[in-house]
């Protein structure tokens, strides 16, 4: 039977990094189970903040966007409070905005992209759930959703397969891998607390267009490496919306735990399941 999905009407949902991909996404699909959204950028994209917020409104959702700059420890510090302002406190958090600066190798990447990356990737998730945390433990609900990545773990040797496209990205994936270590120390802390804490990644190469120009440059086209974005939308809904709780798994393993249908973002058509994307190839 599929996880039954709790309705989020009343419900403040923040979202970071949301002016496009997998961050739009989740921010529609929570829109469409009644959540009011606020998403943020980080300034360089105004039209795509945009583009978001009419998105969400379309699907049925409020919406309210801000701009933010997450490598700065001061800019963020009232974020959460900003958000609270526009449709009440935060009680969903979903950390998605993530530094691409990182996306190097390692022999060469420098101090200041590494420091980029832990900032964005680690220091401005825990700094906003310990800001939302107050609000989530006086209503006795909340849910904190991590975007990790496959880049937490290197395929062991040989690195020549078809399989084995992730590579460079040493930096990068460190900096997910400690936010994975977060999650499931955070979820543990706060069990039985009303408090949910999870991360998700996109089993596949994710269609969002900072995954594909990545993906374009570090191996051969192949499109049964994507997945789209409705993938990682209804598996995030999946895991905010459902009562689970220390979880670390992909889109598809989500899906397939749950035995839950695929939807389009809206919510409003079933368009498939945790099959509608192909195996991998083996490792």
């Amino acid at each position: 039977m599929a996880a039954h999905l709790e309705r989020l009407d009343g419900r403040t949902a923040l979202v970071t990094g949301a002016t496009k991909g997998i961050g739009r996404a989740i921010a529609i699909r929570l829109a469409s189970l009644g959540a009011d959204i606020v998403v943020t950028a980080s300034g360089r994209d105004p039209a795509g903040l945009d583009e978001t917020r009419r998105a969400v409104e379309a699907a049925g959702g409020r919406a309210h966007g801000l701009f933010v700059d997450l490598t700065d420890a001061a800019a963020r510090a009232d974020l959460v409070a900003q958000a609270g302002a526009a449709f009440g406190p935060v009680t969903i958090l979903v950390n998605n905005a993530a530094s691409a600066g990182a996306f190097a190798p390692l022999s060469k990447i420098d101090l200041a992209a590494r420091r980029n990356a832990f900032e964005v990737n680690v220091h401005a998730p825990v700094d906003l759930i310990q800001a939302a945390l107050p609000a989530m433990r006086e209503a006795g609900w909340g849910r904190i959703l991590n975007i990790t990545s496959e880049t937490v773990s290197q395929p062991p040797a040989p690195y020549v397969t078809p399989a084995k496209f992730i590579h460079g990205l040493a930096a990068y994936g460190a900096s997910k891998a400690a936010l994975d270590r977060l999650t499931t120390g955070l979820a543990a802390e706060l069990h039985g607390s009303g408090i949910h804490v999870n991360a998700v990644k996109p089993y596949k190469i994710c269609a969002s267009e900072n995954a594909l120009a990545l993906a374009h440059a570090t191996m051969p086209r192949h499109p049964d490496w994507i997945e789209g974005v409705e993938m990682m939308a209804e598996a995030s809904a999946i895991l905010i919306a459902a009562s689970l709780t220390g979880i670390i798994a992909s889109s598809r393993e989500v899906l397939m735990m749950t035995q839950s249908p695929l939807h389009a973002l809206d919510g409003r058509q079933v368009i498939g399941d945790a099959h509608t994307i192909p195996d991998l190839p083996p490792a």
